[in-house]
């Protein structure tokens, strides 16, 4: 192994060249720490707050759903009847004519009009009341007498009422 030149190893100016060089990367390392650090404080900084606007959006989703939900829930609740439909079903066995069968959806129509713009509950509520109704009235048209039964009665928007003829009687 050779040990270098006095004159080469005590150069000053090869001396000052290699410690400038560890100076300088000591230096731009440290430039480099801070700026890397300055750029990393900001990024993480603006994560923060792009979660917490996050967390805020959600919340205010959940909140929203939420109020939906209720809402939802209220409009189940107040849905009023809107229409009132009848349904003659056996009108082939008592061989009405349209004009009768007509005349007598219309009666039943009216004893079931009060329950329009009424909440389903409330009439639902009232169902048997206007069952009763239905039945106990006695229908003329024609120099007939018509008594019927409710077969059915469906509550939403529109309510269907499903009838019967039960009892035909002449008048005399």
């Amino acid at each position: 192994m050779r040990v270098p030149n006095k004159r080469l190893y005590k150069r000053s100016d090869l001396e000052r060249f290699f410690a400038g060089l560890v100076i300088g990367a000591i230096i731009s390392w440290g430039v480099f720490l801070i700026i890397y650090g300055e750029l990393q404080h900001e990024q993480t900084k603006s994560l923060v707050q792009l979660e917490q606007k996050l967390e805020r959006a959600e919340k205010n989703s959940l909140i929203w759903q939420e109020d939906v939900r209720e809402l939802n829930k209220k409009m189940k609740k107040n849905i009023l009847i809107q229409e009132v439909k009848v349904n003659l079903t056996n009108t082939k066995q008592y061989k009405l004519g349209s004009l009768t069968s007509y005349h007598l959806q219309a009666s039943v129509e009216e004893e079931a009009l009060h329950l329009i713009a009424q909440d389903i509950e409330s009439a639902y509520d009232a169902r048997n009341v206007l069952k009763k109704a239905i039945e106990n009235k006695k229908y003329e048209f024609d120099k007939m007498i018509y008594e019927v039964e409710v077969h059915q009665i469906y509550f939403y928007t529109t309510l269907s009422i499903e009838i019967r003829i039960k009892k035909v009687e002449k008048v005399m």
